[in-house]
């Protein structure tokens, strides 16, 4: 399981990054829209800071076939890392990641909402599809028997793609894709933020900490001189 900061601070990476083991970072046009400094800025940003082994995915802003394939290959000669192109699920978006993959050029899949859009972007060629778990349930679908129909469909038929779910509103949908499977998700900071804290660990830290310094002489630390 691989777990990705949905966003587009560096700063916020780097500081989350000091304990919790993440493997990257997706960004998409919104996300850079509301950050600070351009959207080159913000990109070029994570790209220095992240390692090799973390993954960077970007997201064009174009919606047409020639556009995205230039937008694609410019984010592409701008980084100096490999970077995942991330493309729309769209008639224009399938055919650009066709394309791309040809060129060698490996995408992401964007803005899945259904087992056969997860099934044709595997076609086309997309290294990652991000299925949006919450915005499925919103839009009045059951994102657990999409997300389970979409790994099961992967596994049957043999389809190198990967799962990178995205959109969750709380950590148990992600505790839902993981037990279904899904290789990688990606979440917001707050989710992030979230994923090991618990009130009761905080009491219980504090109560090991009360009752050892009333033994000893209010001291909290062990081998003291």
């Amino acid at each position: 399981m691989k777990i990705l900061m949905d966003g587009s601070d560096a700063d916020v990476f780097r500081q989350l990054n000091e304990y919790l083991p993440l493997d990257g970072v997706t960004t998409n046009p919104s996300i850079l829209a509301k950050g600070k400094g351009t959207a080159e800025e913000q990109v070029l940003q994570l790209a220095d800071l992240l390692d090799k082994q973390q993954t960077l995915h970007v997201q064009v802003v174009s919606s047409k076939y020639e556009r995205m394939i230039e937008e694609a290959k410019r984010i592409s000669e701008a980084l100096s890392r490999d970077v995942f192109i991330k493309i729309p699920v769209s008639p224009d978006g399938l055919k650009a990641v066709r394309s791309l993959s040809e060129e060698g050029i490996r995408t992401t899949v964007t803005g899945v909402y259904t087992t056969m859009q997860a099934v044709m972007a595997a076609k086309a060629g997309a290294a990652y599809i991000a299925p949006y778990i919450n915005r499925i349930d919103l839009a009045h679908g059951d994102s657990e028997i999409v997300i389970s129909q979409i790994v099961q469909t992967y596994r049957t038929y043999g389809f190198s793609t990967k799962v990178l779910a995205a959109s969750f509103k709380n950590t148990r949908q992600v505790i839902s894709v993981m037990e279904a499977g899904v290789e990688e998700v990606t979440l917001s900071t707050d989710i992030l933020k979230n994923l090991i804290h618990h009130k009761e660990t905080e009491k219980s830290m504090e109560a090991f900490t009360e009752d050892f310094a009333s033994r000893f002489e209010n001291r909290n630390e062990m081998f003291l001189t």
